[in-house]
């Protein structure tokens, strides 16, 4: 069977994106690296994509399962259902999503799997450095696109030859020493985290579908087992 190619993409959250930057590498090499006008053409690009592929994407692929559960959700595809129906209500923003101040109880700002890590941020935040909110909300609709069109997106689904993670840059760009100089951070973050899971391609490919109720419903971050919080 042939190796995958990996494609890690930067994601932003603006309602005009501007940061957008995919990678793509094959063979070990870096293939593709350029700016995406806008979120669905960055989605198009791994939808129309030859495969074997794994591709990443940096924003949160669910919310917190009470969240989730109070808004009657009990699957991943209905919360992406409600998040393309409502997101942009979310976002004006209604409580508990925020600009000015956190309302949310700590216990209750982020998923299970964001709490292994000190840079997660919450997705009801919405403003500052590094906030994935927007991204978050305006994301999970093409998701569900990606799914219907036949990628596995983990954890929800097990690796096939067209398969989805979650990445957080931030974890996997310090296990990258090699990778030269950048234009921007969108680059620079989307290329080491494609040369990230080029190395750990087989690692990928090899992923199981969560049995867990809370971690299928809220989703999950991949990184290596080398990568720290």
């Amino acid at each position: 069977m042939a190796e995958p190619a990996v494609i890690a993409v930067d994601w932003s959250g603006a309602r005009r994106p501007e940061g957008i930057w995919l990678a793509a590498v094959h063979e070990g090499r870096l293939v593709e690296s350029r700016a995406m006008p806008t979120r669905e053409e960055a989605v198009a690009y791994v939808q129309d994509f030859t495969p074997p592929f794994v591709a990443g994407f940096d924003f949160s692929f669910g919310m917190p399962a009470w969240f989730a559960r109070e808004h009657g959700c009990t699957t991943i595809d209905e919360v992406w259902s409600l998040a393309a129906r409502d997101g942009e209500h979310w976002l004006e923003p209604t409580p508990p999503f925020w600009r000015d101040r956190c309302g949310v109880a700590p216990d209750r700002r982020f998923r299970r799997c964001e709490q292994r890590y000190s840079s997660a941020k919450s997705i009801f935040q919405l403003v500052g450095n590094g906030q994935v909110g927007a991204g978050s909300v305006r994301g999970m609709p093409l998701l569900a696109q990606l799914r219907r069109a036949g990628a596995a997106i983990w954890p929800f689904d097990a690796s096939a030859d067209r398969t989805v993670v979650e990445i957080y840059p931030s974890v996997l760009r310090p296990l990258v020493s090699d990778a030269g100089t950048f234009d921007n951070t969108h680059e620079r973050d989307a290329v080491c985290s494609a040369l990230v899971m080029w190395r750990h391609r087989e690692t990928v490919a090899a992923l199981r579908a969560a049995t867990d109720p809370t971690t299928r419903l809220e989703g999950d971050v991949w990184a290596p087992v080398t990568a720290s919080p």
